[in-house]
């Protein structure tokens, strides 16, 4: 019997126009109201997920910045951060890639940038309601739980030649976006998390995932998908269902409860 789902957002529950696919508010609604848990898992800004799901997202679990930054509700209750150190690495090669890229440090309640650049700009502010403009000595001080990447379409690319960082982890999140986390963060062990505190097992879990910033969560689950629009090697991996703009999610969270 499933008692918790866990989605993904963007390329998988959210439309490429970024809304919510027909009737989900009422399928969400109807089922937590007969005791399923819900999940939110995302790259996301927390706020940005709380906000796209209100209200249910009141009566939800967040997962942030690809596990970072995780919380119920409106209430973060954990935050992994980031050294000094590892943060300046990050930014220096950022600065040295020739435009290749842009960071945002993402802490718990702003994200922080120092580029102008219109398109990144235009594309971060999308995922980051909270976010402020500083100057370099302040983006290499920021008490960053994550950096993201914002990648121009090139995100495997830039992947490929990146440097291994000490005590981090690079992982691809999209066809613009690479995320550097501390090692041992991702999807996955915040929703480990989640099932000790619900005492909820795996295999009373369904979850969705459409990139590689989702592999630890969906390992994790008895019943894991990814969607049709998905990278080839995730579907290698995982069961495919149709795509993120069919609503398939949605789709077979009702076929799964035979609603």
């Amino acid at each position: 019997m499933i008692k918790l789902i866990a989605t993904d957002l963007d390329g998988t529950l959210l439309r490429s126009d970024k809304s919510l696919p027909d009737g989900f508010m009422q399928t969400a609604r109807r089922l937590m109201d007969d005791g399923i848990t819900f999940v939110a898992a995302s790259g996301r800004q927390y706020d940005n997920i709380y906000q796209t799901l209100y209200p249910l997202s009141e009566r939800m679990y967040i997962i942030s910045e690809n596990g970072a930054i995780n919380g119920y509700g409106s209430q973060v209750r954990e935050e992994m951060r980031m050294t000094e150190k590892s943060v300046r690495q990050v930014l220096d090669f950022v600065r040295a890639s020739g435009g290749r890229a842009n960071a945002i440090c993402c802490c718990a309640h702003e994200g922080r940038y120092t580029s102008d650049e219109p398109e990144f700009v235009r594309e971060m502010s999308r995922y980051y309601l909270r976010r402020r403009r500083v100057g370099e000595s302040e983006m290499n001080a920021s008490p960053a739980c994550k950096i993201a990447l914002y990648c121009y379409g090139k995100s495997e690319e830039l992947y490929r030649t990146m440097p291994t960082f000490e005590g981090l982890t690079n992982v691809v999140s999209g066809t613009d976006w690479v995320d550097v986390a501390p090692d041992g963060i991702n999807k996955g062990k915040a929703l480990e998390s989640i099932l000790r505190e619900t005492g909820i097992r795996p295999e009373e879990c369904v979850a969705f995932g459409d990139n590689f910033n989702d592999k630890e969560m969906l390992e994790l689950c008895g019943r894991r998908y990814t969607v049709s629009n998905a990278p080839e090697g995730m579907r290698r991996m995982f069961p495919c269902i149709g795509s993120n703009d069919d609503g398939a999610v949605s789709a077979e969270i009702r076929r799964i409860f035979d609603l």
